[in-house]
């Protein structure tokens, strides 16, 4: 019950058409989700369309585009899980932008919520930022050239109190 009511203020509150069309929120909210809730949310927002699903080592991983056509390509990427030995999984989301501002709005908003930067720097080709709670590992790249950016959140196994 409490996933689709997750799901039912996900959509409420993330499916505006806007430039940006996913928020820091969103991305760390999808990684909770099962690859079918995630892939109803993100059909549903009427955002993003699947572009394409396979099956590797087991995970069925799907990517999405943008489908606002005034927007630079975005994809979201679901279903690279990592098992666990218990049989459930630790999720990942991916996103990636054409346009590097969408991950500098993106930055702003993790430094907004409770997320703590564990490091900032710059390697040949990205500026990186990493971001870190109990729950998430959040990785920003923003290419130097400036042409494009990404997100990867990772969920994190809890360990409890």
């Amino acid at each position: 019950m409490r996933k689709y009511f997750l799901i039912l203020m996900l959509f409420c509150f993330g499916s505006n058409a806007r430039a940006q069309s996913i928020s820091f929120f969103d991305l760390t909210n999808l990684s909770n989700l099962s690859n079918s809730e995630a892939h109803t949310y993100l059909v549903l927002g009427k955002v993003f369309k699947q572009q394409y699903l396979q099956e590797i080592n087991g995970n069925k991983i799907e990517q999405f585009r943008s489908i606002v056509p005034k927007v630079k390509e975005q994809t979201v990427t679901i279903g690279n899980n990592i098992p666990l030995p218990d049989g459930k999984f630790l999720r990942r989301v991916s996103y990636t932008t054409q346009d590097p501002q969408h991950i500098v709005n993106l930055i702003a908003q993790a430094k907004r919520s409770r997320m703590v930067m564990k490091f900032q720097g710059t390697d040949a080709n990205n500026n990186i930022y990493v971001f870190d709670n109990d729950f998430y590992h959040v990785t920003m790249l923003i290419s130097t050239t400036g042409s494009r950016g990404s997100v990867e959140v990772k969920q994190k196994e809890f360990t409890g109190f």
